[in-house]
């Protein structure tokens, strides 16, 4: 009878009179070497098998650091995604400018509500001040508003830029 070929732990028989091969499958037995991740060197390294349960590999002895841990199977291969091309961004200058382009409803809303309304007697934002819903208020960053609602130790100031929720005092 002709010598198996081995290849990869796959047994190859050469059937003389088909001139073929047939494959068979060789079960992987107590002292046999595969590849295996390492718990020690975090690498997969060649393993000699220790344990085996119901026919499933169960422990394993590393060849390069000699730790004897359970079998870990190899972790796949990540093939990475295809590259895309990015658009270059547009951006602004500046944040301030970025900031200019609201929503027009934001800002109708806004006018309307500002209409009518003195300027001079907006009461300047403060943490922990103490507000109204219809309290006319200037804040430092956003410029003027007026507090919608009131909740608790927060507020939603209807602003130029469109609805902010600030913190207030109780």
């Amino acid at each position: 009878m002709p010598r198996p070929q081995k290849l990869r732990g796959l047994l190859f028989r050469k059937d003389d009179k088909e001139r073929s091969y047939t494959m068979s499958i060789r079960t992987k037995t107590a002292g046999d070497i595969l590849d295996a991740q390492c718990t020690k060197c975090r690498v997969l390294t060649n393993h000699t098998i220790v344990a085996l349960v119901e026919g499933r590999i169960a422990r394993v002895k590393c060849n390069t650091c000699g730790s004897e841990h359970n079998y870990h199977a190899p972790k796949e291969v990540k093939v990475p995604a295809a590259k895309r091309v990015a658009e270059p961004r547009v951006r602004a200058s500046s944040p301030a400018a970025a900031k200019k382009d609201t929503t027009p409803r934001y800002r109708e809303q806004w006018e309307a509500a500002m209409e009518g309304k003195d300027s001079s007697a907006a009461k300047e934002y403060d943490m922990d001040g103490r507000f109204k819903k219809g309290e006319l208020i200037r804040h430092s960053l956003f410029g003027m508003g007026i507090v919608t609602i009131v909740t608790g130790t927060k507020m939603e100031v209807l602003l130029a830029d469109g609805p902010k929720l600030l913190r207030c005092g109780k």
